[in-house]
Formats: C-alpha cells, structure tokens, sequence
C-alpha cells in the first residue's frame, strides 16, 4: 500500500524527482539503443566500441547538432564482472578524447591528449563494487568510477574527408576488454543476468520515468548530496530497491503527482532553452560535464545536450542572433571578424558549424562546407594577421570565397566549437566576436 501523503506533498515531491532522475533516465535511452536493444541500428553491446567512419555532413540526420571536427567511438562499460581495461594508441598531434560519463550524466574523468598525453596507454576502469585487490602497476593510470555502467565518448579529430584514414587508424588500434582477457587470466563468475526494461519516449511528461528510474538508481552510486533527495522522494515510492506504482495512490494524490511531473518536464525543457546569458549574440553558458545538486541544469543539458564535454575540454557557444539581437537568416550578409590578437586561444583547435533553425541539422551548400575555423583549408588573414568569416546565402566575390561558410535561405544558427580552451576564454576574459549584419557596418579590413 502507498505511503499516505497530501496532494499537496505528493506533486512537490513528483517535481523533485522527475527533476532530479531525468538524466538518469535520458542516459539509458542511450544504453538500451546501444547495448540493449539488438535490432537497433546503433547496437554494438556493452565493452565493444562503435565507431562512426563518416564524416558528418548535410546527410546526416540521426542526431541534431552533430559536429564534423572530430569521428565518434562509442561504447558503454559493463563493470559489474571485473575491472576493464581500455587501450589507447598514441595519437601524436591529433587531438584525441575518451570522456568518461557516469550513469547521472557527470564527466568524472578523463583520457586524451589534455588528461593523459598524447602517448595513449592502458587504462584501468574499476566498478564501484568490485571487491578484489587492484594492482595498478603496468597501467597508465587506474579510474574508480561511480556506476556499474559508463559512457565512454571519444572523439577523435579529423582534417577534412581526406583525413578519414588517419581516424580510422586510430580507432582500429583503440580496445576495451575485461581485465581477465587483458591479463591472461580467469574469468570471474558472471554477473545475474538483468531483465532490462524497454526504453520508449511516452517516458516523457509521464510517472512511467520513475519506474525506470527505480531500475536504474540501483546500478549507482549515490553522491552526498544524493541522499537528502532519495530519502525525501522515496515518499513516492521513488529510489533504488523501491516499487512505484501510480495506481497505489488515491485518485487525488495520483492527480497531483502527473501534474508535478507535468511541471517538472516544463521546467526542464524551458531551462533547457536558456542556458546562458546572451553577450553580444552568444550565449554565455554555465561550465556543463559536472552538475552537483542543480537537478534541474543537469536535466536541462541531458534533455539538449546529453554527454556534453567539460569546459577545460571544450566549450561550445551558441549564436542564434545577430550583434543587434536580430535571428540569423540567410536573406542577410554576415561577417564575423576576427582582429589579429584576438583569435580564439586554444591549444587543439576552433570551428563554428552552421545548422538550421527549425532541423538543428547542417544545410546543404554548393561547396561541401558545414563548418570554418583554424584547420579550413586556404582560409584566407588579412596583411595584419586579421581574419573575416563571411556568412551568407551566395557566394561573396573574389578571394572572400575562401572564408565563406555558406547559409540557407531561411533561418539558422551558428555553433561555435573551442577545443582545449586556454584560461581566458575559461574564465569569461576573452568572448568571440560578435556577428556583424554586412548591411549595418563598414566593410571590414580582410583579404581582397
């Protein structure tokens, strides 16, 4: 029988814990497609890395806001058994990262060429419960993690089509396997076996989230500050080795406790809508990867940006105006100029990608080109070491062609990439320019 609680009560707790299990429940839609559900496209299973072998372009419609800077490999870790061993090929001066996400969506940590160097390694990932002697001696470095299931995101950089080879390269050197296979050694008994549930998207503005939050939390450990919640919202029936059942509750507690959901998913999807503060057209958003008890941000960048990197990783803003807060459309002519000290400072390297407004996907143009930055070939500087992006739906004339990222006829964004920010663009010092409309401003100095 349910607990008896107020109505009242009952959808102040429902906020708090769709609010707080939300990106738990977002993560594992990314689990069952990948390691669970063996009819879907993405299914690879647990300990076995997908690799993406496309540079993604204007076909590609499977995930919104995709980049096409870096190749993904993707895999989730099974930890339950034993430790697992991940092992990485040295990548020189191609920029590489494997990020590291636990079951609540934080980036607990990292290997690639700013954590561990650029000489690979092997890496020894550790479960949360396992009991047996870990021996770090022939690792690169020994990770404890949080959840019985991590992420493993990794990116790896590429130079345009022509450098597909190099990537695949790299990823055909990078292994995940149990630290048995890796040692030579015996297996230990298997875990039980899980009867996982389905993922469906009727989870959604639903209590039905709750239940597969149950299932989830107790693959997880629970941080401090945690604990206060679970034990709050475990009023409903919500929390690790607990059974929630809408039907349990009488009509009026049940009423309130869809509407708190209700309520929730609102607050989710409107914060997820304003991340940041606009400074000169970009969005100036929060530091993402690491949430603490703000729930709600955490849910907010896993319903819009679910596995987003650390900001000393990678920092990603977002123009969706122009200078003067007008929309960016393509019925204008836009520059983005760049004087010759004040290009973005980063160790790996910059992009800004276009996508449309309504598809949040990237537009097909005449010319194959989906993104500028440092790494565009025959990008063009001015005498004094300047540079001007030139955004726009036609062809600028002459040599402008060279730094032109093209836009579609209607409505669009522009999403600017940072990879291994230096401290002042970390600590707000430095702001991308903003984006100029060509009509309301003197042509600016560049390459004639």
């Amino acid at each position: 029988m349910a607990e008896r609680i107020t109505a009242e009560a009952a959808r102040a707790l429902a906020v708090e814990a769709y609010t707080y299990g939300f990106a738990m429940v977002e993560s594992y839609k990314a689990i069952f497609a990948m390691c669970v559900w063996t009819d879907a496209p993405t299914y690879s299973g647990f300990n076995d890395y997908l690799h993406g072998r496309v540079l993604f372009d204007s076909s590609y419609d499977t995930v919104v806001n995709a980049n096409n800077d870096t190749l993904y490999s993707t895999t989730f870790a099974d930890l339950r058994r034993e430790p697992i061993v991940v092992s990485v090929p040295p990548t020189g001066d191609r920029y590489f990262v494997i990020q590291l996400v636990d079951m609540g969506t934080d980036n607990f940590a990292y290997i690639g060429t700013r954590a561990t160097g650029r000489d690979g390694g092997d890496f020894l990932l550790v479960g949360p419960r396992f009991k047996g002697p870990v021996d770090a001696e022939g690792f690169t470095r020994v990770i404890h993690c949080p959840s019985d299931f991590v992420a493993l995101a990794t990116r790896t950089a590429i130079d345009g089509a022509d450098d597909l080879p190099g990537v695949i390269a790299v990823q055909d050197r990078l292994a995940i396997r149990p630290q048995s296979a890796f040692s030579a050694t015996e297996k230990p008994p298997a875990p039980a076996a899980i009867d996982w549930p389905p993922y469906t998207s009727d989870v959604y503005r639903s209590p039905k989230l709750f239940e597969l939050l149950n299932f989830l939390l107790p693959f997880h450990v629970a941080a401090d500050h945690e604990r206060k919640v679970l034990d709050r919202i475990s009023h409903i029936g919500v929390g690790p080795h607990r059974t929630f059942d809408l039907n349990a509750f009488d009509t009026v507690v049940a009423e309130a406790i869809a509407e708190g959901v209700a309520e929730a998913h609102a607050a989710i999807e409107a914060r997820a809508n304003s991340l940041g503060t606009v400074v000169d057209g970009w969005q100036d958003i929060p530091p993402m990867g690491t949430y603490g008890d703000d729930y709600l941000f955490r849910s907010a960048v896993a319903w819009k940006f679910i596995y987003t990197n650390s900001p000393e990783e990678a920092l990603y803003p977002i123009a969706e105006t122009d200078a003067d807060g007008a929309p960016l459309s393509g019925a204008n002519d836009y520059v983005i100029h760049f004087d010759a000290d004040r290009l973005p400072p980063v160790d790996a390297f910059w992009s800004i990608t276009l996508y449309g407004s309504e598809t949040r996907l990237m537009i097909d143009n005449p010319i194959d080109r989906y993104s500028i930055g440092d790494r565009t070939p025959g990008l063009r500087y001015g005498d004094d070491g300047s540079l001007t992006i030139r955004i726009q739906q036609h062809p600028p004339d002459g040599s402008d062609v060279a730094n032109w990222l093209p836009a579609p006829a209607e409505r669009f964004y522009l999403n600017a990439r940072a990879y291994l920010p230096d401290p002042e663009f970390l600590d707000g010092t430095y702001r991308l320019p903003p984006v100029q409309r060509l009509a309301d401003q003197a042509e600016p100095p560049g390459p004639r």
